[in-house]
């Protein structure tokens, strides 16, 4: 079952990092996801230099991958754009990755963007996904008091009608304000990368599978992440769901 099961990563990384001094390539990316069995993933960047060229080109190389034909990888798009950005400048980016680029999604971080996801900017945000009819993710956990779960809650009040992903499902400190609001709100979906094993288990009880996607967030995270599903849910069906159902659902995504 695991040689042939799909999985699809919701949460992949590219480029250069200046906020968390990461870096990752397309060949080291592409090479972790063969050596560990994984589909293909939905790409965003690592946060760049905050001017709207430098985030326009990683689009831009995030779009050259999604290009590259393979029977072994497919790579989808998510753009990750400053909120503090002039309100037009933000929006046009954001129809360019969506509509020319043909991304599936996009990205607040709240720590790098220093971003409160319920703020007058973060607003721009929600609306721009509504119109666009995308999902947004939003990084939950480190980088409190903006990434707290709770800090989402106002801005899902007024929509309810976009998808939103909880990255990393709040950490495995604050994973329970993440769980409450998967429970009130329908379309609120958990990304639990980092969790450990027990905050899932009790994510599974409590949701069910559903609402939770496959995601690793760094290359070295993809055994663990595996692993840590393959050991909780024995029902296929059910683990299907997390390892890349879901995902396509919610995504729309085609290959």
């Amino acid at each position: 079952m695991a040689d042939t099961q799909i999985i699809i990563d919701v949460h992949a990384h590219l480029g250069v990092d200046v906020v968390f001094d990461e870096e990752l390539n397309e060949d080291q990316l592409i090479a972790a996801y063969q050596e560990n069995g994984v589909f293909g993933g939905i790409v965003q960047p690592y946060l760049p230099r905050i001017y709207l060229e430098d985030h326009m080109a990683i689009h831009d190389r995030i779009f050259r991958l999604t290009q590259i034909e393979s029977e072994k990888n497919h790579f989808w798009g998510m753009a990750s754009i400053n909120p503090h950005f002039r309100e037009e400048d933000y929006v046009k980016e954001a129809v360019r990755c969506i509509k020319d680029l043909g991304f599936v999604g996009i990205k607040i971080t709240p720590i790098g963007h220093a971003t409160h996801p319920s703020s007058r900017d973060a607003m721009v945000v929600w609306e721009t996904c509504r119109q666009l009819k995308v999902p947004l993710m939003i990084h939950t956990g480190a980088g409190i008091p903006f990434s707290d779960p709770i800090s989402v809650a106002p801005a899902l009040e007024l929509y309810r009608d976009v998808p939103c992903v909880l990255a990393h499902a709040g950490s495995e400190m604050h994973n329970q304000q993440a769980l409450y609001l998967a429970k009130k709100f329908d379309n609120v979906f958990l990304e639990p990368s980092w969790v450990g094993v027990l905050g899932v288990k009790k994510m599974i009880e409590q949701i069910g599978c559903s609402k939770i996607l496959f995601s690793t967030d760094n290359i070295f995270n993809i055994p663990v992440e595996i692993a840590k599903y393959r050991s909780l849910i024995k029902n296929r069906e059910d683990l299907d769901k997390v390892l890349y159902k879901n995902a396509i659902l919610l995504y729309k995504l085609k290959f």
